[in-house]
């Protein structure tokens, strides 16, 4: 081979690592698992495993809003979970987040001790064996929705040869059931923390699994539960909010601030009633769209950062998504095409940046409502658009 062909190689080679170290660095969210339908082929998710461990598994997909999520029961002496496989740097990805619910908590229920350790909700994180059998040395970080175990409190698993199985309480008693909670933890300190006797707190590599798990085998009760979408994210802005928890997110780091945002452009003849969503407290975002098309352009990610600003500013906000058309085809058609929109842009929020669907009120108005002269292409197509909008 020459030293020329050598030399082309070279460069592409160095072409193709540094394009890969890039597409690595704008990377910020590892999805665990999205449930896109109620489909379990051979009784589970795609993706995941049945664990039993005992008595009669029953679970289901159920879907809340546009959000699907998986239903767990646990019944007498039942205990089981699901699995799947996530290798992630959690030096690099260190912030884990999920949506869970629970109906129902197994009676006396405390993970502190031996023979009432259940719960109606875990998930569990498994890291990098530390030495043989691996099932005795695998590092697993546990956050449980407990009963009677106060939150906060953090120990080691009561059950025999569970030395490496190391628990945080999140929820309790003291939480309401039948309500949505969004939690976010910075799993890298966690496991610092948790296993600092183990080469001085630092994983010996990637994650290798994440379970979802229900158990009321020792309390012979009974349990319910709900889990959403899990993720691993780079960076503590990408907070996925949720309007039914009513608590206050919080990001580790100041978030960004809004940019000043331009008025959007007058309609011809003011429509009387409408809200005036130009004001520096509102937040007045509209995305445009092709002739007749419903495809939400990824020109909406750099808009996401201020959207997840304002909900979490306003908890108690929602945001009106409007979808809009020009005056090309018929009413009807417009109509739904407009709705069909709106409709897209809240799935695209709510699967891309688990904005909690239930603060996403979607409207379609057709071409009644321009804001530019349908008689110019140009014209048209500001009128092609969804606004998401609200003031607080």
């Amino acid at each position: 081979m020459s030293k020329r062909t050598l030399s082309v190689l070279g460069c592409i080679l160095s072409i193709f690592i540094v394009v890969s170290i890039c597409a690595v660095a704008r990377a910020s969210v590892v999805p665990v698992t999205r449930f896109r339908s109620a489909e379990m082929p051979g009784g589970v998710p795609p993706g995941w495993v049945l664990d039993k461990k005992a008595g009669t598994p029953t679970l289901k997909i159920g879907k809340d809003g546009a959000s699907y999520y998986m239903h767990l029961f646990s019944q007498g002496n039942t205990s089981f979970g699901v699995r799947t496989s996530a290798r992630v740097n959690v030096k690099d990805f260190p912030i884990i987040s999920w949506r869970w619910k629970v109906n129902k908590l197994p009676a006396g229920g405390d993970v502190r001790k031996k023979e009432t350790d259940d719960q109606a909700l875990q998930v569990y994180v498994a890291f990098k064996e530390t030495g043989f059998p691996a099932v005795l040395n695998t590092p697993v970080v546990g956050y449980v929705w407990d009963n009677e175990a106060p939150k906060g409190w953090s120990g080691r698993s009561k059950q025999i040869g569970g030395d490496k199985m190391r628990y945080v309480v999140l929820r309790n008693k003291t939480d309401k059931t039948g309500q949505w909670y969004t939690e976010r933890r910075n799993i890298y300190e966690d496991y610092k923390r948790l296993f600092a006797d183990i080469n001085g707190g630092e994983p010996l590599g990637v994650t290798t699994g994440v379970q979802v798990h229900i158990n009321t085998q020792r309390t012979k009760t009974s349990a319910e539960g709900m889990i959403g979408n899990i993720f691993f994210s780079s960076e503590v802005k990408d907070i996925a909010v949720t309007q039914a928890a009513k608590e206050k997110i919080v990001a580790r780091t100041p978030v960004i601030s809004a940019p000043k945002r331009k008025s959007i452009p007058r309609a011809p003849i003011e429509i009387p009633g409408r809200e005036d969503f130009s004001k520096a407290s509102c937040l007045n975002i509209s995305v445009e769209f092709e002739t007749n098309s419903t495809y939400v352009h990824q020109s909406l990610d750099n808009k996401a950062p201020i959207i997840l600003e304002y909900l979490v500013k306003n908890p108690k906000e929602n945001l009106t998504i409007t979808g809009h058309t020009d005056n090309v085809g018929s009413e009807t058609y417009n109509m739904e095409l407009s709705r069909q929109r709106a409709e897209g842009v809240k799935n695209y929020l709510v699967e891309k940046f688990s904005i909690d669907p239930e603060r996403l009120i979607v409207k379609g108005v057709g071409s009644s409502e321009p804001i530019a002269d349908n008689g110019t292409l140009e014209g048209q197509l500001k009128n092609r658009r969804v606004m998401i909008q609200d003031c607080p």
